[in-house]
Order: structure tokens, then C-alpha cells, then sequence
């Protein structure tokens, strides 16, 4: 009896002592609490921002990943090995859930009520499968942690490495100054249009980004429904989305792909062999609200999924590779074009030449392909719901587009296509050229000057690395990763040659470069290691600045506005600190809620995001559905706007033109702005004004003097409006009719000054402006160079 008695206060004393602690524990939280509750408010921390986007991504991610781990376990009726299995279920478990969001803008559900019931709804129907693999997980990581070797010095170093790596990269997401300059006018900007109107719909001025692949953009919008009154937070969310499937991408794909090549490979550290490659530390192949590493997260999958269908020509790996391959098509066409051909072409030639022996060979790539076919489809048949046309606008001498306008294919073909992409000239130079950049893409880099010049920040161990292929002995698919990332880097160079683009190869490049670096390790000597080992380390110090070069289009330096964001708290900036897309955010809130804005941008200012209303974009190189050069009259204008439903316009804060559309589309569009607006005030340094709903009935002028001197303008003499709707690029630049009154020379041109409304001046040519002009008339707007046309001033009439 004594000795139960003993043994039951043997057991209750420990637990007195737990719950003394406990409550110790607790009395002093509450007293620190207290305290700098009195310094900082609590309610105020910024920490319960990033817990709350944390709590959403790992729901969003963990309920896709559940969704890929079913879809793959049940096309392949068969267990991948662990890291493949993880990262082929979160490709096609963000694929999946990318389409169910699609799928609920479709039904006009973008609601903030979608907010919680698609994510917890998938989790909750995925939990059952999800939780015993979970399980399955934990026994084999116990298993594996048994079995590793303690982890050596340089491992324990490289791993230090990585993980500064991705702390650099995640320092920079807690600021949405973050996003970069096209994530902000278009991934995100679509995300925010789509979830104001409920669903996804037409766009109505025929925006061409509306139409291309664009799928992570429904992951954003899935952020942009948050409920919250802040863009702050949904940008902080779609830009936490984004990291977390970089890390998955970085730890998990990176690793897998590595042993697939290397078996004894240590997937614990070789994963940081990512940050050899600098250039993802700086903008613009950074972190920041793009589309580019999402694209990345496909890269592994697909060619782990290839290898296999190589082998075996199984229908069910033929269909997965097809399912990886559209999700990647989807994302973005330079995704597309990197990660799509060479897997294909590598399919149906093996298959081809393995119908010899085995006729059933021929079948996976045709379920491929027909696997790709209808996984794109809500894309090629959204837009030709919406459009008309599955590839909007490529099909416009086929078929029968809307919106398109008269002038719209030529704009397409020299202004879109020929004008805008990065490209080198289609012929031997320009081949000659290309293939130069197979080796020398990572040496002279390919990114706008303002960044960071002719500095090389991308990462050449890849490159450098490559003649050690010759020494050492590797999988042959090694051999096949490097004919692949090269076709890639060809494809590349030949479209649109921008660096960042390139990141969707880059899990490839870190793959092999580990690949070459664990082989030659372990095939040499000590010399060669010490060589080897030199120069890793001359590629990580010559890239230890490049996080801090101060080149972000919006931040500068990004590092800075998170170290300003945090410290906010102190100086109890609690609600200044949340700013950014200030000038948008301003003009939304003094627009009537439900109206459709007009935003009449220069290309510098087009990151419209925030305005929180629909908008309609007028930028002649990106939409096809406007043409004020065609419009007749500023009346003309004020109809065709109010066809597209606009109710309010945004002229940009300078009085200039980008100078991608013709003369008349300036004079008719500026008219507009004058005669067809009311309720105009100044705003954000830009005027707002609301599209009248009656008819312009002022009477137009229509009578347009060119005065110019070279032969890259309009021929002087007296014109009528309408015949100057030539576009200043393509074949047609100097198409212009005659004039209705030549003039021969300068000063016969300056006499008929009394006889114009309008005077249409080639600024190089007048230093001293003609005293006709500076008596009668006045700036109606400027435009900068364009094509082959040099800069010109507009002058109207004054009134």
C-alpha cells in the first residue's frame, strides 16, 4: 500500500512541477505582453501579416499538393521515389488548382467567400490520401535519417550557403515594393481585374496579355480575394505563393533531379548549388511577382517524367508528361518554348525508332499529345469564346476576331512582334549570333542597361563547367540535359533573350553544374579539387554583391524598403508604412465605385495596379480593339469609349505621347481629352475626367500642317487630319497621301500656319519656333521618337 501511494506521488510530483512552470511561463508573457503592448501595439505587429499569408499558402499548397499526389499515384499505379513523387505532385497539384480557379471565374465565383471554400474544400477532399502519405513520409525520412552519414564540413558549409540564399530571397518578398514592373500592369494587374468583376471575362479593348499563357495569374488572383482593405496584404500573399514554390522547387525538385543522375547524392545540402547562379538575387530574375519561377517549378518534373517515358513508353507516363507539359505551357511562352520542344522531339523520335521492335512504342506520343491538347484547352478555348480566335491575335488572317481593329494586324505584325521582342536578324548574322550565345549567354548579359550594364550576374559555372564532361564519366542523360538546356538557350536567344526568362531552365543548369561538381570531387586528386573548389570560389565572391546593386525598377533597393517596412513599428508609422501603388491607389479612391476607367499611360507609368476599379488599357502595342487614328472626330472617340463601357478616363501626368500610334490618333485622342471630358481635375499630377454621355457637337477643324526638314517625317504641306493615321513602323512609315497644299520648302510651309488648327512640328528641325505659331497656337501634346520618326510637337489653335 506505502509503496503505491509512493509511487502515485513519485508521478504527481513532476506534474506539479509542469503546471507551476507552466504557469510561470505564462504570467510572464503576459507581463512582457503588458509592457510593449504600451511600446508597440500588438494588434499592430507586422508578424500577423506574414502569418496570415503563410497560413494561406501552406493551406493553398498543401491542398495541392494533396490534389498532384492523388492525380499521380493514380495515373501511374505505381510509387515514385520520394523526392520525384513530391515534386511532380506539387507541379500538377498547382496546375489543378490553377484550373479549378479558372474554373470558378468561369461561374463568376470570385467571391471572398472562394477565398476560404476552394482551398479548405480541396484539402478537406484530398485529407484522407494526403494524411496517409504524410505518413508514409515521416517512415521514410525516419528511415533515411538512421541511415545518413553525419554531414562533413564543406556539406555543413554549403548548406550555411543555401540557406543565406534563401533568406536573401525571402528578405526581399516582405515588402510588395518588391514586385516587379510587369507583374504590377500585368500577372498581378489581371489578378485584381478578374477578381473585381467576379469572374473572368473578355477584355474589352482586346488586350493581347489577356489572351496568352498566363495561369499563375489565377493563383494570384486567388490572393487578390483575400478579404482584406489593404493591396498590401494581397500583394504580400500572391508574393509569398511565389516563394514557396521556388523553396519547393529549390529543396525538393533540385535534389530529386540530382539523385536521378547521381545516386549518392546528398539531397540535404546539394540543393544550395541553386544560389551558384547570382542572378536570382537581383531584379528582374528575382523573386518578385513574376511568372518565370513558376514556370521553374515544371522543369524537374518534366524531365524526370521524360527519362521514364524514354525507357518504357508507358501511356500513363506519356499522359503525366503531357500534363507537366501543358502547365508549363500555360505559364508563360518563353516557359513554353524551353520547356516543351526538346522533351516532345526527344519522345517521337525514340518512339519512332523503337516502332521497329515494338509498334505499341508509337502510342505515347500520340496520348501525349493529345494529353497536352486537352489540358491547354482553357486557354485556346477561353480565348476563343472571348476572342474568336484560340491563339488571339496570330489566327487574324483566318479567321474572324473581336475585337480587332482596321489597323490592328499591321500594329501586330511591326509594332507588337517586330518591335517589342528581344531578337537577333533573321539571317546569318543573326544566326551566327545566336549560336555565339550558347557560350556566351551567361558572360554578356541580356537585360536592359539600366540594371546592371555589361556586368555578368547570371552564373557561369554551368558553362565553364561543360569540358569536364569529356574527362569523367556521367549518366548519359546528363548528356541529354545538356543538349536540352542548349536547345533551350537557343529557342531563347532566337525569341526573346531577356535573363530572366532564362530561370525556368535554371533547376536544369544547377542540376548538371551539381552534377559535374560531385563527379569531379570525387574522380581527382587533390590538385583538381583544389582548382575546383578555386573556382566555385571565385563565382560565389564575384557574385557576393549582387543582392546589393540597386537596380529594382520601383525599389531600387528592396533590402532598404524592408528594413524601412519593419522599423515602421517603432516610429509608429502603422498605417504609412503599408503604402505602395500610391498614385493608383489614390486615383481609384476618387473614382465612383463600379465605374471602368481609361488609363491613357506612357509605357513608364502603365503599372496601373490598385486603381481597385476595372480598367481598359489604350497602349496601340498591347490592345487591338482601339484606333483613334480611325475614329473621325473627337466625337469618334468619345463613342468608341463608351461602346467599351468606359465611364472615367486617366490621362498620364506628362502631356506626351509614347509615339507608337499615328498623328491623327494624338490629335484626335487630346481633342477628346479637351471637349469630351467634364468633371476634370488635377490628380496624382495626371488628369481625370469623366466620358461625357452626350455627343460632342463642337464643330472639328480638321486642317493639319506638317512642318518638318528630313526625310523621316510627314512631307511638309497642309494635310487633313484623317490622313495621317500612318503608323511610324513597318513598310508603311512614310505612306501618306498627298498633301491637300504642298510646300516646297520651309518657308513656304510656315506661310500656311494662319491656315492650319493644327501644326505638326519635327522638333530638330526649329530650334527658333516659327512667331505664327507661338502668337496663335498652343502645346496640345508631344511625342517622343518612334520607329524611324523623330520627336514632334502637336500645336493646336488657341481657343
Amino acid at each position: 500500500m506505502e509503496s503505491g501511494e509512493a509511487r502515485i506521488q513519485g508521478r504527481s510530483g513532476p506534474r506539479l512541477g509542469s503546471a507551476a512552470l507552466t504557469l510561470v511561463l505564462l504570467a510572464g508573457m503576459g507581463f512582457f505582453g503588458k509592457v510593449v503592448h504600451a511600446h508597440y501595439p500588438i494588434q499592430q505587429w507586422l508578424v500577423w501579416h506574414y502569418a496570415g499569408a503563410w497560413l494561406g499558402v501552406l493551406v493553398v499548397l498543401a491542398g495541392a499538393y494533396g490534389l498532384g499526389h492523388v492525380l499521380v499515384r493514380r495515373a501511374l499505379a505505381s510509387r515514385l521515389p520520394l523526392l520525384e513523387h513530391a515534386i511532380t505532385s506539387l507541379a500538377v497539384g498547382v496546375f489543378g488548382y490553377e484550373i479549378l480557379v479558372f474554373l470558378a471565374g468561369v461561374f463568376q465565383l470570385y467571391r471572398a467567400a472562394t477565398f476560404f471554400a476552394l482551398p479548405l474544400g480541396l484539402l478537406a477532399a484530398v485529407a484522407v490520401p494526403l494524411a496517409r502519405h504524410l505518413a508514409h513520409v515521416r517512415r521514410v525520412l525516419a528511415r533515411a535519417s538512421r541511415r545518413a552519414p553525419r554531414l562533413g564540413n564543406g556539406a555543413i558549409l554549403a548548406l550555411a550557403f543555401g540557406c543565406l540564399g534563401l533568406g536573401l530571397v525571402y528578405f526581399n518578398v516582405l515588402t510588395p515594393q518588391n514586385v516587379q514592373f510587369d507583374a504590377r500592369w500585368k500577372h498581378m494587374a489581371l489578378a485584381e481585374d478578374y477578381a473585381l468583376h467576379g469572374g473572368i471575362h473578355p477584355s474589352a479593348e482586346g488586350w493581347v496579355f489577356s489572351a496568352r499563357p498566363h495561369f499563375s495569374s489565377y493563383l494570384y488572383t486567388w490572393a487578390f480575394l483575400r478579404p482584406s482593405s489593404r493591396l498590401f496584404d494581397r500583394m504580400v500573399l500572391a508574393a509569398h505563393l511565389e516563394f514557396a514554390v521556388f523553396l519547393f522547387t529549390t529543396v525538393v525538385g533540385i535534389p530529386a533531379l540530382v539523385r536521378r543522375l547521381v545516386p549518392r547524392a546528398d539531397p540535404r545540402w546539394i540543393w544550395a548549388v541553386r544560389f551558384l547562379f547570382p542572378g536570382v538575387l537581383l531584379y528582374d530574375s528575382s523573386v518578385s511577382g513574376g511568372a518565370d519561377h513558376f514556370g521553374a517549378m515544371y522543369s524537374v518534373p518534366i524531365a524526370l517524367c521524360t527519362f521514364r517515358v524514354l525507357r518504357d513508353f508507358d501511356p500513363r507516363r506519356a499522359a503525366l508528361l503531357g500534363v507537366l507539359a501543358a502547365g508549363a505551357a500555360l505559364t508563360k511562352e518563353t516557359v513554353a518554348i524551353m520547356l516543351v520542344p526538346f522533351p516532345a522531339l526527344a519522345l517521337l523520335v525514340q518512339s519512332i525508332r523503337a516502332a521497329r521492335t515494338t509498334r505499341s512504342a508509337l502510342r505515347a506520343p500520340l496520348v501525349f499529345g493529345l494529353t497536352a491538347l486537352v489540358a491547354t484547352s482553357p486557354l485556346w478555348l477561353k480565348n476563343f469564346v472571348f476572342y474568336g480566335d484560340p491563339v488571339y491575335p496570330l489566327s487574324h488572317r483566318f479567321l474572324n476576331l473581336h475585337p480587332f481593329s482596321e489597323d490592328a494586324a499591321y500594329r501586330f505584325q511591326y509594332g507588337y512582334l517586330e518591335g517589342k521582342m528581344w531578337a537577333p536578324t533573321r539571317d546569318l548574322a543573326g544566326l551566327a549570333e545566336t549560336v555565339s550565345a550558347l557560350w556566351l549567354f551567361s558572360f554578356l548579359p541580356n537585360d536592359w542597361g539600366k540594371f546592371h550594364g555589361d556586368v555578368p550576374v547570371f552564373g557561369s559555372l554551368f558553362t565553364l563547367l561543360l569540358p569536364a564532361l569529356l574527362l569523367v564519366r556521367v549518366d548519359r542523360r546528363v548528356w541529354l540535359l545538356v543538349a536540352w538546356i542548349h536547345a533551350a538557350i537557343f529557342a531563347w536567344y532566337s525569341v526573346h533573350h531577356q535573363d530572366r526568362y532564362l530561370q525556368a531552365e535554371v533547376p536544369l543548369m544547377t542540376a548538371v553544374t551539381a552534377v559535374l561538381v560531385l563527379s569531379l570531387y570525387r574522380s581527382f586528386g587533390r590538385p583538381a579539387r583544389a582548382a575546383l573548389f578555386g573556382l566555385v570560389g571565385l563565382q560565389v565572391v564575384w557574385g557576393g554583391d549582387v543582392y546589393f546593386i540597386q537596380t529594382h525598377a520601383y525599389a531600387k533597393s528592396p533590402p532598404k524598403h524592408v528594413i524601412d517596412l519593419l522599423s515602421g513599428g517603432f516610429d509608429q508609422k502603422y498605417e504609412e508604412r503599408f503604402a505602395v501603388q500610391k498614385r493608383f491607389q489614390t486615383l481609384g479612391a476618387e473614382v465612383p465605385k463600379g465605374s471602368r476607367l481609361l488609363l491613357h499611360l506612357m509605357h513608364v507609368h502603365h503599372g496601373h495596379l490598385g486603381t481597385g476599379h476595372q480598367t481598359v488599357l489604350d497602349n496601340y502595342l498591347w490592345q487591338f480593339g482601339i484606333e483613334y487614328g480611325r475614329a473621325g472626330s473627337p466625337e469618334g472617340v468619345r463613342k468608341r469609349l463608351r461602346e467599351l463601357g468606359v465611364t472615367h478616363a486617366f490621362l498620364a501626368p506628362e502631356k506626351e505621347s509614347d509615339g507608337s500610334n499615328s498623328i491623327a490618333a494624338d490629335i484626335l485622342f487630346w481633342e477628346f481629352a479637351q471637349t469630351g471630358l467634364e468633371e476634370r481635375r488635377i490628380v496624382e499630377g495626371g488628369v481625370l475626367g469623366r466620358v461625357k454621355d452626350a455627343p460632342i457637337t463642337a464643330p472639328f477643324h480638321d486642317a493639319a500642317l506638317v512642318l518638318g526638314c528630313t526625310k523621316d517625317a510627314p512631307p511638309r504641306g497642309l494635310y487633313r487630319v484623317n490622313d495621317l493615321h500612318v503608323l511610324p513602323y513597318g513598310p508603311k512609315t512614310l505612306d501618306f497621301p498627298a498633301p491637300q497644299t504642298e510646300a516646297a520648302t520651309k518657308e513656304a510651309a510656315e506661310r500656311l500656319i494662319p491656315s492650319a488648327e493644327y501644326v505638326i512640328l519635327e522638333k530638330q528641325c526649329y530650334e527658333d519656333k516659327p512667331a505664327a505659331l507661338l502668337q496663335g497656337y498652343e502645346l496640345l501634346v508631344e511625342r517622343r521618337s518612334s520607329g524611324v520618326w523623330k520627336k514632334l510637337e502637336i500645336w493646336v489653335r488657341k481657343r
